[in-house]
């Protein structure tokens, strides 16, 4: 006979008596204390002020969440937990979700400003403290609540959801009582209107490097809109701010704000350790008072809206191209190097060298290999492309050649052609033991010092300074023609001359000619559209050919 055990509830849970802990308690009074006081006061840093709030607030939120909605169960509560999660990442990682937010907070008379800061989000393991430290306090074993603690756990229910919508300083109440919690960032624009308005902000896309001292002189010509990545949409109710945080690895950094009858304006700091990120107030009710770091936003009757404020941060995008003067003209003779990316492994005889109309050769190519000591063929011919200038092409028929690539960090590569012993495939040397001949092809070098060792000599560049800069067709990249010479040098390097250099006379010497094939200065760099040198500041070619001092 099989006897049925009676089914037993699990025992409920009663948040409400984790309000009364030290530890909910201690982050409620962190919560109200951070909003209210230490924010702005210039206690702690800013930084530190910016996350207290939510450390504090995934420890009050879900219990508190829990205990309005009167949850006995776990899974319940770890529902609650859960839509904390749920908000707060929204909040952070979507710039419409908490537009969404913000009107629901409307709703119960505390709408917010708010900034999306997915770094916030390092205080999401906050709620697995609170599960730890609190659910055990629930424990339905526990004594029942007297009844003065069940009215100090409703008034601590009232003072912590309003502590959880309200927002910190109540300085400059609009008209209508509404008020918004402070920003944070390097900077902040202000809705100069009693109505709402649409704006988009475009942060400089993170592909996108900056001379800072260079675009300093004209941003709104240097940084193009094609500069600028995607926007982030916000809706400004009438005197309410919103803060722009800029990126502070770069040493400068800019954004593109326009919006519905608003032209576009970029904002440009130049020196981001001299504008630290700070809190600035939620809402500005006079032009009169906006700060350093603020600009607004105001409409005039019959008339679009018109930038004010922050006249050294703010300029006007511009896309007119300066006369560019015959002395900076491209030189005659310029041409990039380039060469397929997929070069032979094993060693070749060359069959043919022929030179193509757009300054290219096609070398004919049979690979070989060395069998019992002798050479023989390996496959089928084959074609073979390499950009050069006619002078940096010493390469001929018969000749047997071994090619390697190297790639750089920084988007340069070198191609090196050594002159090989046709009969047996090893490197071709001298009397004196040293090479025949070595070819180095460097592409994209992003600074002229990593170019001189190949030279053997101090390789300079000499930027032209009276030449305009130089903005390319659908690319952000900046630039402008450079001159490069050899440290010692009476003249410039001009591009396609072989000028050749030679070691003291003594065992092992060198002669090394170095050709020049192409070389710009950069004051904004696109890496998603641009060729050669993915660093600043400089983007050349250049040729060296090593051979033997005879």
């Amino acid at each position: 006979m099989f006897v049925l055990a009676p089914v037993t509830k699990p025992a409920e849970l009663h948040p409400a008596r984790a309000l009364l802990t030290p530890t909910w308690i201690g982050a409620l009074a962190v919560l109200v204390a951070n909003d209210h006081w230490l924010k702005g006061a210039d206690m702690i840093p800013g930084a530190l002020t910016g996350k207290l709030s939510d450390f504090a607030g995934m420890l009050v939120a879900p219990v508190l969440l829990a205990a309005l909605l009167r949850v006995r169960s776990r899974g319940a509560l770890l529902a609650c937990h859960l839509a904390v999660a749920a908000v707060f990442a929204g909040i952070q990682l979507s710039a419409g979700f908490a537009a969404q937010w913000s009107a629901l907070m409307g709703l119960v008379g505390h709408p917010w400003a708010i900034t999306c800061d997915p770094t916030d989000l390092i205080a999401l393991p906050f709620l697995l403290l609170s599960w730890k430290l609190l659910v055990p306090e629930m424990d339905p074993s526990l004594p029942t609540l007297a009844p003065i603690q069940r009215s100090a756990v409703a008034g601590l229910s009232v003072f912590g959801l309003w502590s959880t919508v309200a927002t910190s300083d109540e300085r400059g109440i609009d008209p209508s009582d509404e008020w918004y919690e402070d920003v944070y960032g390097h900077l902040y624009v202000n809705n100069a209107n009693e109505f709402e308005i649409s704006l988009h902000v475009r942060p400089l896309r993170s592909d996108v490097l900056l001379d800072c001292d260079q675009v300093s002189s004209d941003p709104g010509r240097l940084l193009g809109e094609d500069a600028f990545g995607e926007a982030e949409h916000w809706s400004l109710p009438g005197f309410t701010n919103f803060a722009i945080e800029l990126d502070e690895s770069r040493g400068c950094d800019a954004a593109w704000i326009a919006g519905e009858g608003v032209e576009p304006t970029i904002v440009f700091v130049d020196d981001l350790a001299l504008h630290a990120p700070r809190w600035w107030s939620g809402q500005t009710f006079d032009v009169e008072e906006l700060e350093d770091g603020g600009l607004g936003v105001r409409f005039e009757d019959g008339v679009g809206g018109e930038w004010i404020g922050s006249d050294a941060l703010r300029f006007t995008p511009k896309t007119d191209a300066p006369e560019q003067p015959d002395s900076c003209e491209i030189p005659s003779g310029e041409s990039r190097l380039d060469w397929p990316l997929i070069v032979p492994k094993r060693d070749v005889r060359v069959l043919g060298v022929e030179a193509g109309a757009d300054g290219c050769y096609e070398l004919e190519l049979q690979e070989q290999v060395t069998t019992n000591s002798e050479v023989t063929d390996f496959g089928e011919p084959y074609g073979f492309y390499l950009c050069a200038p006619e002078a940096g092409m010493p390469l001929a028929e018969d000749e047997a050649l071994r090619f390697e690539v190297i790639y750089g960090n920084s988007g340069e590569r070198e191609l090196r052609v050594t002159l090989l012993d046709p009969a047996t495939l090893d490197v071709a040397v001298s009397e004196s033991g040293m090479p025949t001949r070595q070819v180095r092809y460097l592409r994209g070098g992003n600074d002229p010092q990593f170019i001189g060792p190949a030279l053997n000599r101090q390789l300079v560049a000499v930027p032209g300074v009276s030449c305009p800069w130089q903005v390319e067709a659908a690319c952000a990249t900046v630039e402008r023609h450079v001159e490069l010479a050899v440290a010692g040098s009476p003249s410039f390097l001009q591009p396609g001359v072989p000028v050749s250099f030679a070691d003291p006379p003594e065992s092992g010497a060198m002669v090394r000619t170095a050709i020049r094939s192409y070389a710009r200065e950069r004051a904004v760099l696109d890496q998603s559209c641009a060729e050669g040198a993915l660093q600043m500041t400089y983007d050349i070619d250049f040729v060296v050919i090593s051979e033997p001092l005879i």
